[in-house]
C-alpha cells in the first residue's frame, strides 16, 4: 500500500491535534516520527504548544476550521456579516460535492472550536511552525479507514495495518487521539506533496491526502 510505504520511507516529524471546543474537555495529541506514533490527551493551549514545540515538527495538521467564511469578522451570530456571508466555507461546500461531510464552522456548536482553531494556529505561526488545516473523516475516507463514528476499534485496526508503530497498540486510545493520528499522517502526506488543497486559498482551505491512483 502507497501508504505503507510512505511511512517507512520518511524522516519527517508531524504534529496532528483534534482540537475540542475548550480547555475543559481534552483534545486530541499526536507525534509521527521514524515510522512510530505517540499519543496524548492534552486540555490547555499551553500545553498543547509546549509538547508540540518539544517535538519540532516540520508541519502541524489540525483537526478544526482555523479561518472565517470570507466576509466574516466573528464567529459569533452577532457578526453584521451572518446573513450575507453566511456560516461556511467553500472547502466544506467542496468536500460536500464529493460526498465528504463536514460541520459547518459557524453553526452554534462549533463557535468556539472555530475561535479556538484561529487562535492557536496563530500562536504556533508566530512561533514559525507551518501550519494546516485537516479533515480526518476525509483523510480516513480517502485512506481506505473506518471513521470513528461507525467503529473505533475498526479504526485502529485499519491504522495498525499500515504497519504504523506506537503507544497506541498496547493501550486503549481516545476517539481524539485516533482522528489526531489520522490528521500526523495526513502531514506526511502534505510534506511529500501528495495532497490537495480543498477550498481558496484566500478564505482557507483543508488540506488531504492525495493517493497517486487518483486523478
Amino acid at each position: 500500500m502507497e501508504t505503507i510505504e510512505l511511512l517507512k520511507s520518511s524522516g519527517s516529524i508531524t504534529v496532528g491535534i483534534d482540537l475540542t471546543g475548550s480547555e475543559i474537555k481534552p483534545s486530541g495529541w499526536a507525534v509521527f516520527q521514524n515510522g512510530v506514533v505517540e499519543t496524548k490527551r492534552i486540555r490547555s493551549d499551553k500545553e498543547l504548544i509546549e509538547q508540540t514545540i518539544a517535538r519540532n515538527p516540520q508541519v502541524i495538521c489540525i483537526d478544526a476550521p482555523l479561518t472565517l467564511p470570507q466576509g466574516r469578522i466573528s464567529v459569533f451570530d452577532e457578526d453584521p456579516g451572518r446573513q450575507e456571508f453566511g456560516i461556511t466555507r467553500l472547502c466544506e461546500r467542496l468536500l460536500l460535492k464529493r460526498g465528504i461531510r463536514s460541520y459547518p464552522p459557524l453553526i452554534k456548536s462549533m463557535q468556539k472550536l472555530t475561535l479556538r482553531g484561529i487562535v492557536l494556529s496563530s500562536k504556533f505561526r508566530q512561533l514559525g511552525f507551518n501550519v494546516v488545516e485537516t479533515f480526518p473523516g476525509g483523510c480516513q475516507d480517502i485512506l481506505g479507514l473506518t471513521r470513528k463514528q461507525k467503529g473505533l476499534p475498526e479504526l485502529i485496526a485499519g491504522i495498525s495495518r499500515l504497519g504504523l508503530q506506537g503507544n497506541y497498540l498496547k493501550t486503549k486510545i481516545s476517539h481524539d487521539e485516533a482522528d489526531a493520528i489520522t490528521a500526523a499522517l495526513a502531514g506526511l502526506f502534505y510534506l511529500n506533496g501528495q495532497y490537495e488543497s480543498i477550498g481558496d486559498t484566500d478564505e482557507g482551505v483543508i488540506i488531504l491526502p492525495k493517493l497517486n491512483s487518483q486523478n
